[in-house]
């Protein structure tokens, strides 16, 4: 029987990486590999069902990010969360989305604009749901926002940013479930009414302001 990665990794080492690194990413934002957690190679390689090699490589790439450390003697884990840490990403975030967004706004067209509208609408559900789940609420905040940026024609600036707000997703993860998810939806929806409507301030205002909101969240949760 076929494993079940075969169906989507084509043939050749370069693919297989790019599929490791996705799913290893996805584990370690959405907080499914914890803070801490040691990240071992037999593991991993049973759990995804592939050679150690990928995984060695997609490992130290994450340590460039700072998603994982290595201890010496004792391997990689999943990097710590911090106060610090979560300052100096709130901090790059504030100078990088706003940029942005507003660059986004600067080419617009009606299939955006409709994009715009139902990611955020996505994410406004998934922040709503009775059963709220951490996961489905993260990877709907990244589409939004990969959606929003994408007119973005900077592109050094669309990967700077990216890289932040992925970086800054495992500070999401661990503040979701204690944050005023309504009033983050309310955020979401002011932003994505500026944004579509063309109002570059009012889209940056709101974008500092849910940032903030998180920060402020993961602080409450480091003094309580």
């Amino acid at each position: 029987m076929a494993r079940p990665q075969e169906a989507v990794i084509a043939d050749g080492p370069i693919s297989r990486i790019e599929w490791v690194e996705e799913q290893l990413r996805t584990a370690l934002l959405n907080g499914e590999l914890a803070p801490g957690e040691r990240l071992l190679t037999a593991q991993l390689s049973e759990r995804f069902q592939v050679s150690p090699t990928p995984l060695r490589e997609a490992l130290h790439r994450f340590a460039g990010e700072g998603l994982v450390e290595f201890i010496p003697q004792r391997g990689a884990r999943v990097a710590e969360l911090s106060a610090t840490d979560s300052r100096e990403l709130t901090e790059l975030r504030v100078l990088l989305e706003p940029a942005c967004v507003v660059h986004a706004l600067e080419h617009p067209s009606d299939t955006w604009v409709a994009a715009v509208a139902s990611s955020a609408a996505d994410l406004t559900a998934a922040l709503g749901a009775r059963r709220h789940v951490v996961a489905v609420s993260e990877n709907a905040y990244r589409a939004f926002y990969a959606t929003l940026t994408s007119t973005c024609d900077s592109v050094r600036l669309r990967r700077y940013a990216t890289s932040v707000r992925d970086q800054h997703a495992r500070y999401r993860a661990a503040t979701l479930e204690s944050l005023d998810r309504e009033h983050l939806a309310d955020l979401i929806g002011r932003l994505a009414a500026a944004a579509t409507g063309g109002k570059a301030k009012p889209a940056a205002a709101a974008v500092r302001a849910e940032i903030e909101l998180f920060a402020e969240g993961y602080a409450h949760l480091e003094g309580g």
